[in-house]
């Protein structure tokens, strides 16, 4: 899905994420600090330097951690900035266990201070508690409203976290299918969207959906075979680019892994993909 025709600042802000000459998108999502401390991600400022030498197209912030990081950020070049704008609270640490409450982080106007060049909101789904639904989707709606006064691009994420989500790659895909369409209700401009595995559900989201969909990684995967392989799935179903975190800064070689990344997305093959991932051979002596 191309860059959808837009008023001048939003297209500019879509072009900067999506516009490259890769033909798609690697967003590195960097917002899971909220829980607390992640594996590979203890130094943030580290971390955050590590994959902005990578260049990726964007890179996926809190507010804290895109005022704290700014420096990185300040050349020609540098990839675009998305800026976490709300959060959810688990029953259990460190994003373990279904989500329990939804409230905001961090305002547009505050994205704008810092140069961002979209936000980013969850629409959770599954609540048990319609009321609490509701004032998701009120929030969401809202959230749209003020990106339209900025021109600044709204990236939802249909988060399949609540106790009524099904456990089958079919029954989560069919409810993120309905989430993307409420969330382009909503207002979305890009969707950030799960890939269950189920393609023909997920091809067919991103045929009908009138915005940019971007893949997010999800829980960290047991191997990088199984990430890139997931990968070139949903790009063959469509994807307009990855929105990824855990499956790439959790790996020994952050660099390596983006580039492998953008190898399966532009061959479309898993060996030529890992191929990159593995070690450089050394020559012969003698």
């Amino acid at each position: 899905m191309g860059i959808p025709a837009g008023s001048r600042g939003l297209t500019r802000h879509l072009g900067r994420l999506l516009g490259g000459d890769r033909g798609f998108s690697i967003i590195i999502a960097m917002d899971q600090g909220v829980s607390g401390v992640n594996q590979g991600f203890e130094d943030p400022f580290a971390t955050v330097a590590k994959v902005v030498a990578a260049e990726p197209d964007g890179v996926l912030l809190t507010a804290g951690l895109a005022r704290r990081t700014a420096q990185l950020f300040a050349h020609r070049g540098a990839p675009g900035l998305v800026m976490a704008m709300d959060q959810a609270i688990h029953r259990d640490p460190h994003d373990a266990g279904p989500a329990v409450a939804h409230g905001p982080g961090s305002s547009v106007e505050e994205a704008m201070r810092l140069g961002a060049d979209a936000v980013k909101t969850l629409l959770i789904m599954g609540l048990d508690n319609r009321a609490e639904q509701l004032q998701n989707m009120a929030y969401l709606a809202k959230a749209g409203e003020q990106c339209r006064h900025w021109e600044l691009p709204l990236m939802i994420e249909p988060y399949l976290w609540g106790v009524e989500i099904p456990s089958d790659p079919r029954g989560r895909a069919e409810v993120a299918a309905d989430a993307a369409r409420i969330a382009v209700e909503l207002g979305a401009d890009i969707l950030k969207v799960e890939y269950s595995g189920d393609y023909e559900i997920f091809a067919e989201l991103v045929r009908t959906s009138p915005v940019p969909v971007v893949v997010l990684g999800g829980p960290k995967r047991d191997t990088q075979r199984e990430v890139i392989a997931s990968v070139i799935d949903s790009m063959n179903a469509g994807a307009a680019g990855i929105t990824m975190g855990r499956n790439i800064w959790q790996q020994p070689d952050v660099p390596r892994m983006i580039r492998a990344l953008s190898v399966a997305m532009t061959t479309r093959d898993v060996e030529a993909a890992m191929a990159v991932l593995e070690p450089a051979s050394v020559p012969a002596s003698g």
